[in-house]
């Protein structure tokens, strides 16, 4: 799915440099894999973080102690 929208970030990120449009072919790929390492990487905390809370819970509540 990703791979469909790296094809049409050129319609975002619509700039000319020199004459040449930005960004090209190339750059749209990395442009759009830094964007879903990006976003995998901060659902993968989201998970871990859920499933970390939920034991949590599940143990009792922790009371803080000032």
């Amino acid at each position: 799915m990703l791979g469909l929208f790296a094809h049409h970030a050129e319609a975002f990120f619509k700039v000319e440099i020199n004459g040449r449009d930005y960004p090209d072919g190339m750059t749209e790929h990395v442009i759009m894999a830094g964007i879903a390492i990006t976003v995998l990487v901060f659902m993968s905390y989201g998970i871990y973080a859920s499933i970390r809370d939920f034991r949590r819970w599940k143990r009792g509540a922790v009371t803080a102690k000032a």
